[in-house]
């Protein structure tokens, strides 16, 4: 399996963004992203099982059809095609989300800097 360059950076930058301190009173990050995939995970199995009653439902309705179609490779080969299609779409945007992430986490710090920034100066000026 090869792995491209920058998806290693784009994880270790993942991970220094998780890695930042949440405000008080924030739901913890990594308690997000685990919630989402295991949310992600759920609906997979429940959109699985609602495919098998589909077909189920499909058979008891209508016994006597037949379950495939008559040209089943050409509609193997559209979705083996379709399937190549969305694969290098996918890899493309993760290519774009992989040079994307390191100057919005910059941006995003110069941004805490800021807020810090403006807080020391809002206290100075309250403290006068």
């Amino acid at each position: 399996l090869h792995v491209p360059t920058r998806v290693p950076r784009a994880l270790a930058a993942l991970e220094a963004a998780l890695a930042v301190e949440e405000e008080e009173g924030d739901v913890p990050t990594l308690v997000l992203v685990e919630h989402q995939m295991d949310t992600r995970r759920k609906q997979k199995l429940l959109l699985s099982q609602l495919r098998v009653l589909k077909l189920l439902l499909g058979v008891i309705e209508n016994p006597g059809l037949p379950l495939a179609p008559s040209n089943l490779r050409e509609a193997a080969a559209q979705a083996r095609g379709r399937w190549r299609e969305l694969k290098a779409s996918y890899g493309g945007a993760l290519g774009v989300l992989g040079e994307a992430v390191p100057p919005t986490l910059t941006q995003l710090e110069r941004g805490r800097q800021l807020l810090q920034r403006g807080r020391a100066a809002l206290g100075a000026r309250l403290e006068q």
